[in-house]
């Protein structure tokens, strides 16, 4: 989707065919600045190579309930990936180094990690519950996902399921939605304007999950309007 000279891409963290997507943004675009949907700890991590692991530190830092949803959710992420051979946020990657090699501008635009994850472990009892259940329901049955064929995780959805899904998450765990999904939304396109603000001549390619393009787009626009 477009916005003035703001172009974002809508991804899926563990599909081949976001790789290819990003690269050809990149290489027809020639942007000046490629944003990306991560920040300084993320993309440390994503680089490096490391894997996450445990620790009390990292319980401290964003509370019991921040650090089971990212390992959880990190552990779904790559065996979903290994079911059809990537590895979770190649696309992120590719762009960075992409644009690294074409001697572009990287910006990193995405809420800190602690942050994020400090408000997961602020949302309530009842909803910290469901999701639990819901997690450990989704880990019991992700071998059977690409057996049903009931989704190509080799591409990026198209944009009338991610619609459906967002909603269905939205109404299912409001509070995780909002630190999840709206807060960031917020953060990223506030990021984007601002840069936007700043050098209204350059070209920006914005690298964001699907569910979060469509919204981007229409905060950068009214921040810009205002």
């Amino acid at each position: 989707m477009k916005h003035g000279n703001l172009t974002v891409i809508g991804t899926s963290h563990i599909a081949k065919d976001s790789v290819s997507r990003v690269k050809e943004a990149i290489l027809a675009e020639k942007p000046d600045i490629v944003s990306v949907e991560l920040d300084h700890a993320r993309l440390h991590v994503m680089l490096s190579g490391q894997k996450p692991r445990f620790s009390i530190s990292m319980i401290k830092v964003i509370g019991l309930t921040g650090t089971l949803f990212f390992l959880i959710g990190n552990f779904l992420q790559r065996r979903l990936g290994k079911m059809i051979g990537t590895s979770p946020g190649e696309e992120m990657k590719a762009a960075v180094e992409l644009a690294r090699q074409n001697g572009t501008r990287v910006a990193l635009i995405d809420q800190p990690f602690n942050i994020t994850m400090g408000r997961i472990s602020g949302i309530s009892l009842m909803e910290k519950l469901k999701l639990a259940r819901d997690l450990l329901f989704g880990m019991a049955g992700i071998d059977n996902i690409k057996m049903r064929g009931e989704l190509d995780l080799t591409k990026v959805p198209p944009e009338s399921f991610v619609r459906m899904a967002m909603k269905k998450v939205k109404e299912r765990y409001p509070q995780l939605y909002k630190a999840l999904v709206t807060d960031r939304d917020n953060y990223m396109a506030n990021m984007l304007a601002r840069i936007m603000e700043m050098e209204p001549q350059s070209r920006i390619v914005a690298v964001v999950g699907a569910g979060h393009e469509r919204e981007i787009v229409r905060l950068v626009r009214n921040y810009l309007e205002k």
